[in-house]
């Protein structure tokens, strides 16, 4: 079942395989075993270190006109009702925007990364960067899609958002700091822009709940 409490449904973003460059790929295995890491592909790493995601949202889906109107003004004396009664020059009124639901929604993905293991990731997520916006690369040989599934109080999968034509469109800068007094963990923004998406429900039963 669903929780009730928002802290206890979960989520899992997992960038493929081929969300990074060959290059990139080949050229930090090798860094990741030098350094004994848990996780010896790059891939892996990356997605381990997902701290948070925002996306969807949407704005400015009225529009406010000003019209003549006649009324009361409120919070005055209802038995004095001749005295409250104006001509007003105008007032707001809001109506929907003629512009497509689509329009409006935010087409913007926040993802939140964990600095670990001296920035590696940061590096990884740079340098892909470089290698993937290069003219030699082919629209094709970037990643159409990206899923970010949607897990109920006991791990289970019961929904997924399907993230269409993403492509990175900026990066916080890397951030060094000596001025606080107790080390915290550290944390860096990815934004990515996308075309569309879509939401899917997958089929839930009690086969499903057992696995």
């Amino acid at each position: 079942m669903l929780a009730l409490k928002g802290r206890q449904d979960g989520f899992r973003l997992i960038f493929p395989k081929h969300f990074l460059h060959e290059v990139i790929e080949k050229k930090y295995s090798k860094v990741l075993k030098e350094k004994h890491s848990y996780f010896l592909d790059p891939i892996d790493f990356i997605n381990e270190t997902v701290q948070r995601v925002e996306i969807l949202g949407f704005s400015n889906a009225t529009i406010e006109q000003q019209q003549s109107s006649r009324g009361e003004q409120p919070l005055l004396n209802p038995n004095r009702t001749d005295e409250n009664e104006f001509m007003y020059p105008s007032a707001p009124f809001s109506y929907r925007s003629e512009v497509s639901p689509i329009m409006l929604t935010d087409m913007t993905l926040n993802v939140e990364f964990r600095h670990t293991l001296g920035f590696l990731n940061y590096f990884i997520i740079f340098e892909n960067f470089w290698y993937m916006f290069s003219r030699d690369t082919k629209t094709s040989e970037i990643n159409d899609y990206l899923y970010i599934d949607i897990m109920d109080e006991i791990g289970s999968i019961y929904s997924r958002i399907k993230i269409m034509h993403p492509l990175i469109n900026g990066m916080d800068m890397l951030s060094f700091d000596y001025t606080q007094p107790v080390a915290q963990s550290q944390t860096f923004k990815v934004e990515f822009k996308y075309s569309n998406f879509d939401f899917e429900f997958r089929e839930i039963s009690e086969k499903n709940l057992e696995e």
